[in-house]
């Protein structure tokens, strides 16, 4: 049996709760139940509380915090008892680190009545911690990937770029987007391309905060269009796999139905379901980037 087989049980496991996690954290975000259990960390002083769907759904918000938490702990030991784990212990003490700021920013958003500067950094946290998650699982896979030789082109150079810029700025949206949402900002102009009216309304307050948010939807927008194009009509002479094109093309089409899910949030008056698709989607294109970054990048194996 391969000994790396009950870690990456525990990595995946971990992913697949703590993206589940970020989604609900948005889904109570967005149906205003943060508060609905005001002490922290139990909920009316009791460890089960009481049955009503609002309390429930923080609760269950917190349960699954907690498992990941016990989680993690399994997994960091194995990382640091097992020898062919030496290429992910860095990245793990990192996702430690990132783990403990979560935890303690979790209670903070709740003792500080969710200050909207406390809920980004918890959703920026969430973020950085799933991203090492996934970077770990990654190294850990990287013998089993199909990586492109690709050629020492001016035109291999600037995709590889555009995959690590494009990664970066989906992380900043997701960010910017945590703080439309934790501002209220997500219905001070609900028409589009427009914003009541103005393609460039007065850069203040909670206008300016959904502005950066489009304006850097644009731009990501931007690099994913021009690497896709790269990748279909340059994939030769780059030397680009067939794997690395397709991966190419879901970021490409992923790209478009966020921007259309954006669009959809803004028309329907931002309701839950959609805006919970909407950081959904910003995961997995986060994921799908990191993807392709190691589709086309030499790695090591454990």
């Amino acid at each position: 049996m391969d000994i790396k087989k009950p870690s990456l049980f525990l990595l995946n496991l971990l992913l697949f709760l703590t993206f589940d996690l970020m989604l609900l954290g948005a889904g109570v975000r967005t149906m205003d139940a943060g508060l609905t259990c005001p002490d922290w960390p139990l909920c009316f002083g009791k460890a089960i509380p009481d049955y009503h769907f609002g309390v429930y759904l923080e609760f269950i918000h917190r349960a699954i915090a907690g498992a990941v938490g016990l989680i993690y702990i399994a997994f960091f030991y194995q990382v640091w008892t097992r020898p062919n784990m030496k290429s992910i212990r860095g990245m793990s003490i990192v996702g430690l680190l990132f783990l403990i700021a979560q935890i303690i920013m979790g209670g903070l958003t709740v003792l500080k009545l969710l200050e909207y500067y406390i809920v980004t950094l918890h959703l920026s946290l969430a973020t950085l911690f799933l991203l090492s998650l996934y970077l770990m699982k990654k190294q850990l896979v990287a013998g089993d990937t199909k990586v492109s030789t690709l050629s020492k082109t001016r035109g291999s150079t600037f995709f590889k770029g555009l995959i690590l810029v494009g990664s970066f700025f989906v992380v900043v949206q997701i960010v910017l987007g945590g703080l439309v949402a934790s501002t209220y900002s997500g219905l001070v102009c609900i028409d589009f391309p427009t914003c009541n009216g103005q393609f460039f309304p007065r850069m203040v307050g909670p206008i300016a905060i959904q502005m950066w948010h489009r304006f850097g939807a644009y731009w990501l927008t931007t690099l994913i269009v021009a690497m896709f194009f790269l990748a279909i009509l340059y994939a030769k002479p780059m030397g680009l796999s067939q794997a690395a094109r397709k991966q190419s093309v879901k970021i490409f089409f992923i790209i478009f139905l966020q921007v259309f899910v954006g669009v959809m949030n803004l028309k329907y008056l931002m309701p839950a379901a959609l805006s919970v698709f909407h950081l959904a989607l910003a995961l997995t294109l986060l994921m799908s980037l990191v993807s392709l970054w190691y589709m086309v990048t030499p790695r090591k194996t454990p």
